[in-house]
């Protein structure tokens, strides 16, 4: 078991404020961003291997919730994200951390059409860690990320 997967998100737990930057318009190239604050609330489960948060984003008018479960036998999580917009459950991705980086990856849908998705965990080991989402239109040959969320403790 890997100690550094295993405890990859004992750095989530607590509140937080972020700042989210998400592309207005995905999958054609557009360059302008929504930029707005969302405050989350996170804690960590069952020795460590749940987590949980429910972010709520008030000026996009709904909130979020991740559920990440840890499984020891293949050292890697599985990231569950729903909104209150849609109440659907996402698809999972799947991966783990390595060397201070988080790199989660999996298969969703936008648009109507498959997308790959990737998510990257930067800056766990500071005060203001990093969350990225990118999607890959072309089976994974190029990459759009798409939003970008820095987080900061309040106060």
């Amino acid at each position: 078991m890997g100690t550094e997967t295993r405890h990859g998100f004992d750095f989530n737990h607590g509140d937080w404020v972020v700042t989210n930057r998400r592309l207005k318009q995905r999958g054609v190239g557009s360059a302008e961003w929504d930029v707005f604050t969302s405050y989350e609330t996170a804690q960590l489960l069952m020795g460590g291997t749940v987590s949980i948060d429910e972010s709520d984003f008030p000026t996009m008018g709904f909130k979020g919730m991740s559920l990440r479960l840890y499984n020891p036998e293949r050292d890697e999580w599985a990231i569950y994200w729903i909104n209150s917009a849609t109440g659907v459950l996402q698809p999972p991705v799947f991966g783990r951390f390595e060397n201070g980086r988080g790199i989660f990856a999996g298969d969703d849908e936008d648009g109507g059409g498959p997308v790959k998705v990737l998510f990257d965990w930067t800056g766990t080991d500071s005060d203001t860690p990093r969350w990225s989402q990118a999607f890959s239109y072309d089976g994974g040959k190029t990459w759009e990320t798409n939003w970008i969320m820095e987080f900061r403790r309040p106060g």
